[in-house]
C-alpha cells in the first residue's frame, strides 16, 4: 500500500527521483510496475494492481473499453541505478508535466502530478467536499 507525498523537480530529460519508500514497496515486487495515464495525472501500479484495473474494464461497451484500454496503455517502469525513472514525454504532456511535481501514494498507486495541477484539483475538491462526502453517507444507509 501506497502512502504519502513527496516533492519532485523533472530534468531537462524527463527524469525525476522516485521516493524512497515507494521504490522499497516496487523493488519487492515480483514483476515490473506499470507507468500509465489517468484522467490529468500518471499513476504507478505494481502488477497485479494495473492487471485488476484492466479487468474492471471487462464489461464495458466495447467503444468504452478501447478508449480507456488505450488512455492507461501500459509503460513499464524502469529506474536507473540511482532510482529515477524517465517519463515518456507522451505521459509528460499528456499530464501537464513540467518541472514542479508531486508523486502522492493512494493506496493501489502512486500518483504524479503537475504541482499547480494537484493544487487546482485539490481546491475544486475541497469546494465539492460535502456533495462527496454525502454520496458516502447515502452509501452507507
Amino acid at each position: 500500500m501506497f502512502q504519502g507525498s513527496s516533492d519532485h523537480v523533472l530534468d531537462e530529460k524527463g527524469r525525476t527521483s522516485l521516493p524512497k519508500d515507494f521504490r522499497s514497496i516496487i523493488a519487492q515486487a515480483e514483476r515490473p510496475a506499470i507507468l500509465t495515464a489517468k484522467n490529468g495525472y500518471l499513476a504507478i501500479y505494481l502488477h497485479a494492481d494495473f492487471e485488476r484495473l484492466l479487468d474492471s474494464f471487462r464489461d464495458l461497451q466495447i467503444s468504452s473499453r478501447e478508449r480507456l484500454e488505450r488512455l492507461h496503455a501500459p509503460h513499464p517502469l524502469s529506474l536507473d541505478k540511482q532510482g529515477r525513472l524517465l517519463i515518456p514525454p507522451t505521459l509528460r504532456r499528456h499530464a501537464g508535466l513540467e518541472r514542479e511535481i508531486m508523486f502522492l501514494g493512494v493506496n493501489d498507486r502512486i500518483e504524479i502530478w503537475d504541482r499547480a495541477r494537484y493544487a487546482a484539483e485539490m481546491q475544486a475538491t475541497s469546494g465539492d467536499y460535502d456533495y462527496h462526502a454525502g454520496n458516502l453517507r447515502d452509501r452507507a444507509q
